[in-house]
């Protein structure tokens, strides 16, 4: 009898192992290996079955210890059978038991009901992990994000920079407004108005004595591709895909085209510090929701108002044909928002743009705002001039913006009633009208534009005249001054 459960466990090992990649099934081998390599008490080479303590030792710090006991009971359920009854999860305290050994084949399962099976399976799996965490929602979801967010910003060191790179707590500043995001997720609608109270609300609902709820909590997963996608990061990066492979270029297209890790992050702060405006934890969601020939660049701080100074002329400068880019305000209330425009910026007396532009909230809300195809009022820029708006401009119409940068670069306004015509953004700023606190500018896709052709227009710049002097100038300061491929617009 034993012989036979021995090759029933075989069968199922070889079934199940079947649906990983080649590359997955070496690497979820050797991870298997390297949990017993604390066990002096199991032979090698045929490791079949690890401890619980010695799973734990693996994972890393950022994984907090509520969601590695989750995890690791898990796998010894799975280790048992192949799923775990949730009805008796309800009734049962379940706590890692040193004694009950984790097998090859409950691993392998367990990473099979996370990974390969349809959304509502995993719903449950993952139901039963925050069971056995013994959390409550917010502190299981806390710390999902903060164990992904860890993983996906390792993207954004060069590959000496990774070799590197130690652990620093920084990543985690202001990280709740993510965790928020990702509560709420499935119960925003941009059209409508949000109630203050929902967050509270919703935790209630989904929580009862303690426990999640099983049918809510499958139900907000299912409809949640946010928190999907952070746990897969979580799972793949803990299990399948262990380092970064920098070193193929396909392979990193494809993690950074999916968000599995975040761009190569180029700015004169350091990172985890990278900004003075986003956390990691913004830049992830900013990061999402980019067109995908957004994300597998180099993103780069072109302009800080805190390190280049709060200049109009240095503000467009760093703007003007840049390729995609994103322009991030605080305001002196303290909130944070702003734009990514997809086309690059250039002198225009009208309206134009891409539909993949958004506008987006930092503070207090992290939220996005994507264009609502109402109109085309997309991006407006324009300067020097008598007869039109002197400013920056993205969504609704002159004089009421859903963002409005003055050319004084001191004032700004946002305005929505209740919602911005372009985009389906409510007002971004504490009030209306606003002041500007600090900006940044980022690249996030170079210019298509050949800059050559555009100084072939008939309009002549001011500069032209000054050509050996701005040469000199661009070679003093190490910039490329943009503004002298500025043309007088043609209103004809």
């Amino acid at each position: 009898m034993g012989n036979d459960q021995s090759k029933t466990s075989e069968t199922r090992f070889s079934e199940i192992f079947s649906e990983f990649t080649e590359e997955e099934k070496a690497t979820l081998l050797k991870v298997f290996d390297e949990f017993a390599s604390d066990n002096s008490n199991i032979q090698k080479p045929k490791i079949t079955e690890v401890t619980a303590t010695s799973i734990k030792n693996y994972l890393p710090p950022t994984i907090g210890e509520s969601l590695k006991n989750g995890i690791v009971t898990y796998f010894q359920s799975t280790s048992v059978e192949s799923s775990i009854s949730t009805k008796i999860l309800e009734k049962t305290s379940f706590q890692i038991s040193p004694s009950n050994v984790i097998t090859k084949l409950g691993f392998v399962s367990a990473i099979h009901n996370l990974t390969k099976t349809l959304p509502i399976d995993r719903s449950q799996a993952i139901h039963i992990i925050g069971q056995l965490s013994q959390s409550t929602l917010i502190d299981f979801v806390r710390d999902v994000v903060r164990a992904a967010l860890a993983y996906w910003f390792e993207g954004s060191y060069s590959p000496k920079q990774r070799k590197l790179k130690k652990e620093n707590s920084r990543i985690f500043k202001d990280d709740m407004y993510l965790i928020n995001l990702v509560i709420l997720k499935p119960k925003i609608k941009h059209k409508e108005s949000e109630d203050d109270e929902l967050l509270a609300k919703f935790i209630k609902e989904t929580e009862i004595e303690g426990y999640f709820n099983q049918d809510r909590f499958m139900n907000w997963y299912t409809n949640n591709l946010l928190f999907q996608q952070l746990f897969n990061i979580l799972v793949n990066r803990s299990f399948l895909y262990q380092t970064i492979p920098y070193h193929s270029e396909d392979e990193m297209i494809k993690l950074r085209f999916s968000n599995q890790i975040s761009p190569e992050i180029y700015s004169t702060y350091k990172l985890m510090e990278f900004s003075n405006l986003l956390s990691p934890a913004d830049y992830y969601i900013l990061n999402d929701n980019l067109p995908l020939d957004c994300k597998n660049t180099k993103h780069t701080l072109l302009f800080s108002s805190v390190r280049d100074g709060g200049s109009w002329n240095a503000f467009v400068d760093s703007l003007i044909y840049q390729g995609s880019t994103y322009i991030i305000i605080k305001d002196e209330d303290g909130y944070i928002f702003g734009g990514f425009a997809y086309d690059d910026w250039k002198q225009n007396p009208k309206f134009y743009g891409d539909r993949k532009n958004y506008l987006f909230s930092i503070r207090p809300k992290l939220r996005y705002y994507p264009t609502t195809g109402y109109n085309n009022n997309f991006q407006y820029l324009n300067f020097g001039v008598k007869t039109l708006p002197n400013g920056l401009a993205m969504g609704g119409q002159f004089d009421y913006c859903g963002l409005w940068i003055d050319s004084d670069f001191i004032h700004g306004h946002s305005k929505a009633a209740p919602l911005s015509s372009t985009y389906s953004s409510p007002r971004l700023s504490k009030q209306e009208e606003f002041l500007i606190d600090e900006v940044e500018v980022w690249s996030v896709r170079p210019t298509q534009v050949d800059l050559d052709e555009i100084q072939k227009g008939p309009k002549r710049s001011a500069l032209d005249s000054n050509r050996g002097e701005l040469e000199l100038l661009e070679m003093a300061t190490g910039r490329k001054m943009y503004s002298k491929y500025v043309r007088e617009p043609d209103t004809s």
